[in-house]
């Protein structure tokens, strides 16, 4: 892999529960939703130049919500949809709206920050909760 290809990515760092911080995935030049396992990324889902996030399912995708160019995040599903967070100029991840308190749930580290702060607050979050619940 080139250094070119890393410099085209854009990280996505998730919050810990201890304050710090781990990288769960990437957003490459191609739009592709990517989780880190084993070294390398897996596409979990790919997100549009007009701002839609889908997510890789078994036979197609699903339409998970949509970003805006000034930074926020909108849900189509989660939270019965809505502003679901936003992103800061210095890519920290902020998640809050109506119902949820704010709260800095991660960064992001790259030239598509919207696009990668959208995948974490749409898909990273939800998954991790998801399989937390499962294994309580």
């Amino acid at each position: 892999m080139s250094g070119q290809a890393i410099d085209e990515r854009t990280t996505i760092y998730k919050r810990t529960a201890d304050g710090s911080e781990i990288a769960v995935g990437y957003v490459d030049a191609s739009g592709a939703l990517c989780r880190l396992r084993w070294g390398g990324g897996v596409v979990v889902g790919r997100v549009t130049a007009d701002g839609l996030v889908f997510r890789k399912t078994a036979h197609h995708e699903r339409e998970l919500g949509v970003f805006t160019v000034d930074g926020t995040v909108r849900s189509h599903g989660l939270f019965e949809g809505g502003e679901l967070g936003w992103v800061d100029p210095d890519g920290v991840v902020n998640q809050g709206g109506l119902i949820i308190a704010e709260e800095e749930v991660g960064r992001v580290a790259g030239p598509c920050p919207v696009a990668a702060a959208a995948a974490l607050l749409l898909l990273f979050l939800p998954d991790d909760a998801e399989e937390n619940k499962r294994f309580s």
